[in-house]
């Protein structure tokens, strides 16, 4: 297994804990991400799974956000995320075998005040999945979105009014409760194991039936 973020010590840390190697890169260095994919699958010896998972959030109302807001969010969550995915594209598509996650949100289906920067790059990871996995189906490769509500565990502890928020997912859930990264990671080990071999270009919900239409 090999982690990667921009922060270096901390995916050290989080890789060594893990039992895995890290290979820390910015997913909006385009020369990165290759060096990255390159790395990682020189240690590992190939690639099976890739998860595409970065993301940042800057708040704010459209008609008052600072475009270098919006343009942040759109580099690392949309942008960022067709690098990490063309690399693993390729890589895949030379095997003819591979599987491509990619974490999206319930904010990719519909709008909400104060994130339309957010989920504009959601709503573009939706698209670009699902158009992946039409071009590398005929290669045997599944390329799915894993589509999240609200994880209060990521939340950080700093974080104004965490508990509130955390309060607020609950209750807009279906089953009154909300997942739990446990719950994501069970999620997505299932669906890039062959038990899930029929399912692709296609968003698998984690949400517990979020309520936040």
């Amino acid at each position: 297994m090999a982690l990667s973020d921009v922060l270096a010590a901390d995916v050290e840390a989080a890789a060594a804990g893990a039992g895995g190697v890290a290979v820390p890169f910015d997913v909006t260095d385009e020369a990165a991400v290759e060096r990255g994919f390159a790395a990682a699958q020189e240690r590992l010896g190939g690639l099976d799974v890739v998860v595409a998972n970065a993301g940042i959030l800057r708040m704010g109302a459209v008609a008052d956000q600072d475009p270098s807001d919006f343009r942040a969010v759109i580099d690392v969550n949309l942008v960022g995320m067709f690098l990490c995915l063309r690399a693993a594209a390729r890589i895949f598509r030379e095997q003819e075998r591979g599987v491509i996650l990619a974490t999206a949100s319930q904010a990719g289906l519909h709008g909400y005040p104060d994130l339309g920067a957010y989920c504009a790059s959601k709503f573009g990871v939706i698209a670009l999945v699902e158009t992946l996995a039409k071009e590398l189906g005929p290669h045997g490769i599944r390329v799915v979105t894993l589509k999240t509500g609200g994880v209060p565990e990521t939340l950080p502890d700093t974080f104004a009014g965490k508990d509130e928020i955390a309060d607020g997912i609950q209750k807009a859930t279906l089953l009154n409760r909300a997942a739990t990264l446990a719950d994501v990671g069970n999620v997505a080990a299932f669906v890039a194991s062959d038990q899930a071999r029929t399912i692709t270009a296609t968003e698998v919900n984690i949400s517990c039936g979020a309520l936040m239409d």
